[in-house]
Order: structure tokens, then C-alpha cells, then sequence
């Protein structure tokens, strides 16, 4: 991660053009509904975490991390099942202040998605 990286932004974003595969979202040959108790399973385990809100006509599970000083972070987790029967996870983190995240939200969609591969190896990303 560069010092940009770092001090530049406040948000981090899963992308399919993201060079780097592990932060591309993930497909799944599942419901909808089977990934989300999955997903709130793991997010119920990770310290700091609190699930605040889902609407289930957007398929968005919107999750709070405290962090230092209890400022913290938002991510939203989009479950979307298509008509072709494969659920896309994405997620997006987002700080609630500031115009830096030292690389901490980038941080928080890589410990959603390790928990998440461990649960779905047979994902695609």
C-alpha cells in the first residue's frame, strides 16, 4: 500500500477492475438468503462490529466498526441474487470522518472477505 493509499482517501471499494483479484467481489453459486446468514454469522464474530441496519428490496446490509476514539467506519454489504441464480457480494467501507483511513478500510474488506472465502471457497472473484 502506497503513502497515497494511506492518506489519500476514505473509502475502499470491492471492484471488478481492482488489480488486485482478492478485492474483487465475489460470486456465488447460492441464494441470497444463504449468504446473508452466512455474512451475518461472520460479521456477529468480528470485535467492533455492530450490524445497524438491512433493507432487503436493495439487498444492502449496512454494518458500523468502532474504531479509535469510537469514530469508526461504515461498510455496506450489497447481496444481490441475479436471474441467473448467482449471488454478487460487494462491499463498500467508508470512514464517518476525515479525509484519511490509514489504509483502515481497505482493512475492513479484507477481514470480510477472508472470513467469507473461508465459508465459500468454491467462490469466484
Amino acid at each position: 500500500m502506497s503513502i497515497k493509499d494511506w492518506l489519500g482517501k476514505n473509502f475502499y471499494v470491492t471492484s471488478a477492475r481492482d488489480p488486485n483479484l482478492f478485492f474483487r467481489p465475489r460470486r456465488y453459486a447460492k441464494t441470497r438468503e444463504e449468504v446473508l446468514i452466512v455474512v451475518r454469522q461472520i460479521l456477529e464474530k468480528l470485535p467492533g462490529w455492530k450490524i445497524e441496519q438491512y433493507h432487503e428490496l436493495q439487498g444492502r446490509l449496512q454494518v458500523g466498526r468502532r474504531g479509535f476514539l469510537g469514530l469508526g467506519e461504515v461498510v455496506d454489504l450489497y447481496i444481490i441474487q441475479g436471474q441467473d441464480g448467482i449471488t454478487t457480494l460487494e462491499i463498500t467501507s467508508r470512514s464517518r470522518v476525515g479525509k484519511a483511513d490509514w489504509g483502515q478500510n481497505k482493512r475492513n474488506l479484507k477481514n470480510v472477505l477472508s472470513e467469507l472465502d473461508k465459508s465459500f471457497p468454491d467462490s469466484t472473484h
